[in-house]
Order: structure tokens, then C-alpha cells, then sequence
């Protein structure tokens, strides 16, 4: 069954009676068509995660039989603060890990209706009645998402539990939980703060992971609200290192203009090593000063936090207007002895309602540990705290992030029930074939001419696999370890003070970690998830010459340029040595860098302010040799600009025998 699921994916190796059956159903051929599309589709859509995001468990009852007698005896009721017109109601299975492994939906019952009430507690609208959930073999922890149209003004919503399991740590026991509700006005949550209240049974054994309040807290085991959005660089700040817990951390939020806003979200974030918990580097205790730009004292709002894991943590700072916004932690983050405390983070917003007012902003901090590479060739920065983005994808507002997984789950639901069809297509085929191909004796010669043609393809796709899995590996692994290796030799520079062998590690880990950024882009196929050639020549720039002032510019059309792998290769090697002539003999305090896209060819220039090369020098035929090379592999032109104390400009002219990029240019 499985290879038939999957055959409409990949066509190339799809078996004789799929094939079959393709060529004869029209059906078929339909499903597949809307297969593709559903594949296409998925890959930009956020995902549930099957790591422990940490934070708490959620609200949590145990029942003592399996159905409740009359309608609504188990159940959870969210009051809210205020009477608000409801749009959307989303619900979050709660999820445990036990010696079995995961339970994705932990408590969530067989069939369960949602109703909106008044303040009276009567039934103003049911927007949902869900059933034989347990039969969906799709839904693994995806949330609920109700959207109610027209908009109901209620000021309560009621989950009642039908159909209950066993709790497997209970066995006389049943259990109904959920991880967290959320109640939608707009993009407003007005769950946030709620009164919760239970029924029809006993509040649980753990009371630090499950509690009736924490199915409002915010938290939820789904991770950040992130969505793909390509390829990204940066995954948060970190401070430098501390002994103490209580060794003090601040970071300061300057929104460039005096503004009005009510609330600070921050964001926690990624674990740098797999034995961390989630929400490592989140503090304890912290506070959040508005300077007032009336010249008055700040207004100062205290925080005692416990790990959120990976969910957003919204500080309330009321009606509030300044421009600078200052965080200072007072408790670290540490769980272990021999393990140093850190203040980390991946985001930053300064929200007015859900309006962030924070994009762009400049974060300054006495305590970061500046541009510091992290897994898999991240950043860790302070420009990243304001640029919109997580760790792992473009930051978006809960209910939009909840719809998103939605969606997906629609998607996910529609291909399984697609796959299924197409099954049962090709089953009904081969039954109906087989006495056919017993008449075929010629099906034999078709075998012949087939099986080295398969053959060859399959060795093509597993060539690709095995380049893949290099770089994935050099990503992984060599990167961040190289990453590692900067990261401790800063440490041990700002404990023991700067030296020569300290500065000769961190160049040389920076310049292999460019090395092997380099050779991973070019193992990995051209498409869609892969950075154009100049964006590639702009980050490698970005890393060898983080030293000096440099610039780099390319025009509309060069961004869009992408040569073929071989060009690539012979380009980025000419780039790297242009560089490190830059670096070690010129003695240049400025570098311009300009790419273009014109008359036919790609251009490259590389022009330095330092010492230039004297005329006789130029003309040894050893000079520029390694350069040279390449610009013969490449076929291009090349001239060279220099001269005793007048710099060095090399231009580089490529002829465009080559795919076109990406559309859409960077």
C-alpha cells in the first residue's frame, strides 16, 4: 500500500500496474494532477512539530467513567474578562512524553462540541461538534480552528468532552485535557486573562505541568508562530557568558521615534545543542523600562517568568509612549552547575494592540557577544531581534499562524484521502490486468529495455541523495562545529584578554566556516530553497571582510543570474583568492564590490583603496596566477587596474551560457 501512496509523487518509479492504471483511468491521472498541487502547496505552510517545545502542559481533569451521562457534565468553560464579538475560536491539544514516546493528543476526546455563551451561561451559538476524532489517521496534534460567521457576541465558550480514553498512567481513570484555547476578536486573543473553570472530574496529580489557568497562559506545544519563508541567517541574540544567575543582562530597544504602545512580546530562543531544554536562555526575573520622553523617571514593569519552552511571552505594559524600550534581567536562566547562564532571545516586537512597532528597530546591548555563529550556519546577533523573523521562519500573528496549520491539515487530510482512491484505482487495475499480461509475451522484451533505464535513473537519484546527505552533513555537523570553535575562542578572549593565536583561531574558523558555506551551496540542486549566485557572493563577502569597511552592490538583473555549477564553482573560487589578496597583501581599509547583468555577461568587480601592485610586479607572469586559472576555465575576460599606492580593481566579464535565475530577482 505504502509504494502505491506514493507513487503519484514521483511518476519516474511508479510500478508496471501504476502505470497501468494511469494510462487507462482518467480518474487517475486527475488525482494525481491534484496531488501535485497539494505537494506544492504544503512546503510553504507552517507544520506541527514533533520535539518537545516545553512550556506547560495545560488544563488537565480525570473523569471516572467514559461518556458523561447528560450533555455538557465534562467540560471546560472559558469566561472572559469583557463580552467580545468572537470570529474565531481555536483549540490546541495538549501532548505528553512518556516511555511509550509521544502522545500527540493526550486527553483529547473521541467527540466534543464548543458553544458560546452569555452571561447568563446559556447557549448563545454551537460553532463546532466534532466527531470519531480518533478514527483521523491525518490529525497528530493539529489544532482545531473554528471560524464563526457571522461574528458572535458571547462572553463565555464551553468545551464538553463526549467519548473519553484512558489515562495509560491512570489505568481506573479517565483523562480530558487541552493545551490552550484561544478566543479570537480580529487578531486580538480574549482568552488572554480568562476565568476557567471544570467539571466532571478530579484536577490532576502533577499540578506544576497542568493547571485550569494555564489553558490561557499563551503557551502552547506547537512552537513559535512562525512560516517558511526561505532561507534565513540569523537565529536570535545571546549574551555573553555569566558565572551567577544573578549577573545582571540589559538590552535596549531604541524604535527610532516616540511611539505609543501597550505590550512587549518576547520571543525565546532555539536551543543552541539538543541536551538543552527548549526556552533555553529565557529569564527568570526581569524588567521593562519605558524612558519617558517628557524627561520624567521610566516607567518600570517587574517580571518573574518560568520556562515558556518555545511560545511568545507577552508582557502587559499598559497605555504607554517613548522611544526607547530597556529589558535588564536580574535572574539568569541556569540549570546547571558547570554550564554558564545566558540571555538569549530570538525576537523582539513592542506591540500597539497587535501592531508591532518594533520592525526595523536598532537593539543595543553592553552584554552581547556580537556577530556569533551558531548550528548550521545561523547567526547570533542583535540585529536579528527586530527583523520579523524566528529561527526557524518569517514571524506572523497567532490566528494567522493557526489558520496556516489549518490549512495544512485540510491538505495533509485531502492527500491522504487521494492516495487512498489512488489505491484502490490501481488495485481494481491489477486485478483486471493480470490475466492480460499472461497473454503478453513481448512484456518481457518491454522488461529488458525497461530495467537499465530504471537502473540508470535510480543510480542519478541516488547520486543526488549521497550529494545531498555531504552537504547536509558539512551543514550540520562541520559547520556548527566550526561555529562552536569561534564561539569559545571569543569566550576565552574576553576571560583572557586578546592574542595573536586567538585571532589567528577565530579568522581561520570563520574563514573554513565561508569555506564550507561555499562548498554546501554548491553540492545542493539549483532551485527555489537555494540563495542566487549573488546573493552568495554577498555573504561570503559579508564574512571574509567583516574587518573592513566594505560595500556590496549588484543591479536588478544580476540578482536574478544563476550559472551553471561548474561556472559557480570557478567563480567562487576566483572570489575566495581575489579576497584573501585583499586581506593578506594589500593592506586595504576599503573594499567595493559591484556584480552586474549586462551586454551578455555577467560582471564582477573588485576594487581596494590599498598599496596596489607596482608596475614590473604586474607584468611577471606569476603574479595573479591563481586568478588567471580561473579566468581561463571560466572562458571570460579579465583586466586589472593597479598601481603603486593607487589600489587594485579587477573586473571579471563572464559570458552567460547559463540557466536563468529565479523569478523575482532577490
Amino acid at each position: 500500500m505504502a509504494g502505491l501512496l506514493t507513487a503519484p509523487a514521483r511518476g519516474d518509479e511508479a510500478s508496471w500496474d501504476y502505470r497501468l492504471a494511469r494510462g487507462i483511468s482518467g480518474r487517475l491521472a486527475d488525482v494525481e494532477r491534484e496531488l501535485a498541487t497539494i505537494r506544492d502547496e504544503l512546503p510553504a505552510l507552517p507544520a506541527v512539530p514533533v520535539a518537545d517545545q516545553g512550556g506547560t502542559g495545560g488544563f488537565a481533569i480525570g473523569p471516572l467513567q467514559e461518556r458523561p451521562i447528560k450533555e455538557g457534565e465534562i467540560a471546560v468553560e472559558v469566561r472572559l474578562p469583557a463580552a467580545g464579538l468572537i470570529d474565531l475560536v481555536a483549540l490546541v491539544p495538549s501532548r505528553r512524553y512518556g516511555v511509550g514516546g509521544l502522545e500527540a493528543q493526550f486527553g483529547m476526546p473521541d467527540e466534543f462540541t464548543v458553544d458560546l455563551l452569555d452571561p447568563d451561561g446559556k447557549v448563545i451559538a454551537r460553532i463546532a461538534d466534532e466527531r470519531d476524532l480518533w478514527a483521523d489517521p491525518v490529525r497528530a496534534g493539529h489544532p482545531f480552528v473554528f471560524p464563526v460567521s457571522p461574528p458572535v457576541e458571547a462572553v463565555a465558550v464551553r468545551i464538553s468532552a463526549g467519548r473519553l480514553r484512558l489515562d495509560s498512567d491512570v489505568s481506573e481513570g479517565f483523562v480530558y485535557a487541552w493545551a490552550e484555547a484561544f478566543v479570537f476578536e480580529g487578531e486580538r486573543n480574549l482568552a488572554r486573562g480568562a476565568t476557567v473553570t471544570s467539571s466532571g472530574g478530579r484536577s490532576p496529580t502533577a499540578p506544576w505541568l497542568w493547571s485550569n489557568a494555564f489553558l490561557v497562559d499563551g503557551q502552547t506545544p506547537l512552537g513559535l508562530p512562525e512560516v517558511p519563508a526561505g532561507e534565513h541567517r540569523n537565529v536570535g541574540w545571546i549574551s555573553k557568558d555569566r558565572q551567577k544567575a544573578t549577573d545582571s543582562v540589559s538590552l535596549e530597544v531604541d524604535l527610532g521615534e516616540v511611539r505609543e504602545f501597550d505590550t512587549v512580546r518576547l520571543f525565546p530562543a532555539k536551543r543552541p545543542t539538543s541536551d538543552l531544554p527548549s526556552g533555553f536562555g529565557f529569564p527568570r526575573r526581569f524588567t521593562v523600562s519605558v524612558a519617558d520622553p517628557d524627561g520624567g523617571p521610566p516607567a518600570v514593569t517587574k517580571v518573574e517568568a518560568g520556562n515558556p519552552g518555545h511560545s511568545p511571552v507577552d508582557v502587559p505594559l499598559g497605555a504607554s509612549r517613548g522611544q526607547k524600550v530597556k529589558i535588564e534581567v536580574t535572574e539568569l536562566w541556569k540549570d546547571y552547575e558547570d554550564y554558564p547562564a545566558f540571555f538569549a532571545l530570538s525576537e523582539v516586537e513592542v506591540l500597539d494592540g497587535e501592531q508591532n512597532r518594533s520592525g526595523g528597530a536598532v537593539v543595543r546591548s553592553p552584554d552581547g557577544m556580537g556577530n556569533v555563529i551558531g548550528s548550521g550556519l545561523q547567526y547570533w546577533n542583535a540585529a536579528s531581534l527586530c527583523d520579523g523573523f524566528g529561527p526557524d521562519g518569517k514571524l506572523v500573528s497567532r490566528r494567522a499562524w493557526l489558520t496556516q496549520l489549518d490549512q495544512r491539515l485540510k491538505l495533509e487530510q485531502r492527500r491522504h484521502a487521494l492516495e487512498r482512491e489512488a489505491a484502490g484505482i490501481v488495485d481494481r487495475w491489477r486485478r483486471t490486468s493480470l490475466w492480460a499480461f499472461a497473454l503478453l509475451g513481448g512484456a518481457g522484451a518491454l522488461v529488458l529495455i525497461a530495467l537499465p533505464i530504471r537502473y540508470r535513473m535510480r543510480e542519478k537519484r541516488e547520486l543526488a541523495r549521497v550529494r545531498e546527505r555531504i552537504a547536509g552533513d558539512l551543514h550540520d555537523e562541520v559547520g556548527s562545529n566550526l561555529g562552536s570553535i569561534q564561539m569559545f575562542a571569543d569566550l576565552a578572549e574576553s576571560h583572557a584578554g586578546p592574542s595573536k593565536e586567538l585571532k589567528r583561531i577565530q579568522r581561520i574558523a570563520a574563514e573554513t566556516v565561508s569555506a564550507v558555506r561555499d562548498i554546501v551551496w554548491l553540492l545542493r540542486p539549483q532551485g527555489d530553497h537555494r540563495i542566487g549566485t549573488a546573493e552568495h557572493l554577498r555573504e561570503t563577502g559579508s564574512i571574509m571582510l567583516e574587518a573592513l569597511d566594505w560595500e556590496f552592490h549588484a543591479n536588478e538583473a544580476a540578482w536574478q543570474t544563476e550559472l551553471s555549477d561548474e561556472a559557480n564553482r570557478h567563480l567562487f573560487l576566483y572570489y575566495r583568492e581575489a579576497l584573501h589578496n585583499v586581506l593578506r597583501h594589500s593592506g586595504a581599509a576599503r573594499v567595493e564590490i559591484r556584480a552586474a547583468e549586462e551586454a551578455g555577461k555577467f560582471r564582477l568587480v573588485i576594487a581596494d583603496d590599498g598599496g596596489g601592485i607596482p608596475p614590473e610586479k604586474l607584468a611577471r607572469p606569476s603574479t595573479l596566477r591563481a586568478l588567471r586559472q580561473r579566468v581561463e576555465a571560466l572562458g571570460a575576460e579579465f583586466q586589472v587596474e593597479s598601481g603603486a599606492g593607487k589600489g587594485t580593481r579587477l573586473e571579471l566579464g563572464i559570458p552567460l551560457d547559463r540557466k536563468r535565475g529565479k523569478p523575482g530577482g532577490k
